[in-house]
């Protein structure tokens, strides 16, 4: 399969600095642009002149998480109410059922002794929250879909990166693999649809949820490409992003044992509360400062790809028409004038302070999840996922990472962990086997 895979060095991703230091060129053959300021990053992420462009949409369809303009504002009127910004809580529910499952996968790791695939764990859970919650379908917790999607996710992140890296080549080999998981995925596609489609899903949003939206407001009319792009966009945005930063989340913490205590005593002193709800409010500060320094370090969107619809001014450089922007993210949540100690893994500086409430020093100096007019449509849903999950792991299990499986990075559409990561699950209070 055609996968960029990169060393990590501390928690720097290599393989991203070597992109910057070397450059890259876009569709019209011009050098693209890197943006590491927020200032400039605020400017491509707000004016008009800047669409999300064809890089992505080429592989990935025109679905909400890729596509601009007037499509763009009528596919996010479709979806807006099944994601209500008013109402953080609107899928919690959703988060809760699919918790449990996740536990036990941890708790057979830990009776047994045997190894766990941080991605592929973490994967089937948010897979089971973004089926139940926004396809209106409920996977049992051992379901098959994983292969198909992270196959899909693999293929779509390989064909991206072979466009910026050019140690990746499209082979034949490559364009049947590739050909083979768009296959499968969009059989799966097609049964989510049908099954929708015929009335036969236990809907947890009672006919509320975004697919149900999207079968009746976009409709046949262009063959299902358009609703069939929409159920990739969400996969995309709400299987693999959210998983990526959990399972890093939980390396992080093994290879920072102070941090990883410090947040045991967090939640065995009750700060989390005994129920779901308190502990996806915002209640226990240090587990939201991990998260958030997780999400600094690795955020899963690592670069935002944008496109200059006409001729602008960005600083002191002059854009075409055509020419590509790649804002940075993971290089801006790096940035030495904006971050102390950048490339460690800090987690106390997103606490509350004398002041009050952390506060970042620029707006765009930290944007795990986008900004402007594309900011993502299911942030709530993910820090709900991402708080409960970590907490229910931290309060059971040690997690630490198997020796023989370094710390290592994937880049295509997002960043994830290496695929081959293996970590070792034991009880806390117990003896490692």
């Amino acid at each position: 399969m055609l996968i960029l895979q990169s060393e990590i060095d501390g928690t720097r991703v290599r393989a991203i600095d070597e992109l910057v230091a070397r450059g890259a060129r876009g569709p019209s053959g011009r050098p693209v642009t890197f943006v590491e300021d927020p200032s400039r990053a605020e400017v491509v992420l707000h004016r008009p002149e800047f669409d999300r462009g064809r890089l992505a949409r080429s592989f990935c369809g025109n679905g909400i998480l890729f596509s601009d303009g007037e499509h763009w504002r009528e596919r996010r009127r479709i979806m807006q109410p099944s994601f209500p910004p008013r109402d953080p809580d609107h899928h919690l529910q959703d988060v809760m059922w699919a918790i449990p499952g996740l536990v036990r996968k941890f708790e057979a790791a830990a009776a047994s002794g045997a190894t766990l695939g941080v991605v592929e764990e973490t994967v089937r859970y948010t897979v089971r929250v973004l089926y139940r919650g926004v396809f209106g379908q409920e996977l049992p917790e051992d379901h098959d879909r994983i292969k198909v999607i992270l196959e899909y996710f693999d293929s779509i992140g390989g064909v991206l990166a072979a466009t910026i890296f050019p140690e990746l080549k499209l082979d034949g080999r490559s364009m049947t693999e590739i050909r083979m998981n768009a296959s499968a995925m969009d059989a799966e596609v097609d049964r989510l649809v049908e099954v929708r489609r015929a009335g036969a899903a236990d809907s947890a949003e009672n006919g509320n949820d975004a697919l149900g939206r999207i079968i009746e407001q976009v409709g046949d009319a262009d063959g299902g490409v358009g609703v069939r792009d929409e159920v990739r966009s969400l996969l995309v945005a709400g299987a693999e992003t959210t998983s990526n930063t959990l399972g890093f989340l939980l390396l992080m913490l093994a290879a920072h044992p102070e941090a990883r205590t410090r947040l045991e005593r967090e939640i065995d002193a009750g700060s989390n509360g005994a129920s779901g709800a308190s502990g996806a409010s915002g209640t226990s500060p240090f587990l939201d400062a991990v998260v958030f320094e997780t999400l600094r370090l690795f955020p899963p969107v690592w670069f935002q790809t944008r496109e200059a619809t006409a001729p602008v001014t960005l600083g002191d450089r002059r854009l075409e028409k055509d020419d590509l922007v790649f804002v940075s993210t993971a290089l801006i949540h790096r940035h030495p004038d904006l971050w102390a100690e950048p490339d460690s893994f800090m987690p106390e500086r997103f606490l509350p302070g004398s002041e009050g409430a952390w506060q970042p020093p620029h707006r765009y100096a930290f944007f795990p999840f986008g900004g402007g007019r594309h900011l993502c449509l299911g942030r709530h849903v993910a820090m709900h996922e991402l708080r409960i999950a970590a907490r229910e792991i931290v309060r059971r299990f040690q997690v630490d990472i198997v020796e023989s499986t370094p710390l290592a990075a994937e880049l295509g559409v997002v960043l994830k962990p290496g695929r081959k990561i293996r970590v070792r699950v034991v009880e806390r209070g117990r003896t490692p086997r």
